[in-house]
């Protein structure tokens, strides 16, 4: 059951602990704004080939202008097999994408930066500064909690339901 809900053991772990590190208001500055319109939403991941990509192509499907990068990857790899197939099943493609170093990426002015994990918020300030708002992707789901665990590495069950909760999340930021 953990593997199917969590990911690993250190996904049940890092979830709850996040989880109760937000319910003590650590992460209040990362889930309080919403994006504003005519703003570029910026999805960073570890890899930028699970979580991100879905996210961004989601959001452009839902109108808004989008774009994704990530802390540890080089540039220019395919996204995830799966993500790619759960992409189409959800009537969006991930064919086109390409990974994207975040040293790499193009940042501009009005960017709204949406990491995964609480640790990316430190991760992006050290390798990009502190000048773009950020926000913790979980804590716009119904079921806030500011952790989406890595899918990578985990059984396809869990790859599933992570890739819903990259969804879900961008429904509640675009919303």
């Amino acid at each position: 059951m953990v593997y199917e809900r969590f990911g690993s053991r250190q996904g049940f772990v890092r979830f709850f602990f996040y989880g109760c590190l937000a319910l003590l208001g650590t992460y209040r500055r990362f889930s309080s704004e919403q994006p504003k319109r005519g703003q570029r939403l910026v999805f960073v991941c570890s890899g930028n080939i699970c979580r991100s990509p879905l996210a961004e192509v989601y959001a452009q499907s839902l109108g808004w202008e989008a774009a994704s990068c990530g802390l540890n990857c080089g540039d220019d790899h395919p996204a995830d097999p799966r993500a790619r197939d759960f992409a189409l099943g959800q009537g969006m493609s991930l064919e086109s994408h390409r990974t994207v170093n975040v040293r790499h990426f193009h940042f501009g002015d009005n960017d709204f930066v949406v990491v995964m994990e609480p640790s990316h918020t430190s991760s992006f300030q050290t390798k990009v500064g502190d000048d773009y708002p950020i926000a913790l992707a979980g804590s716009y789901c119904k079921k806030r909690n500011p952790y989406i665990h890595d899918p990578y590495n985990c059984c396809d069950e869990f790859f599933n339901h992570c890739e819903h909760r990259v969804m879900e999340a961008v429904r509640g930021l675009c919303g």
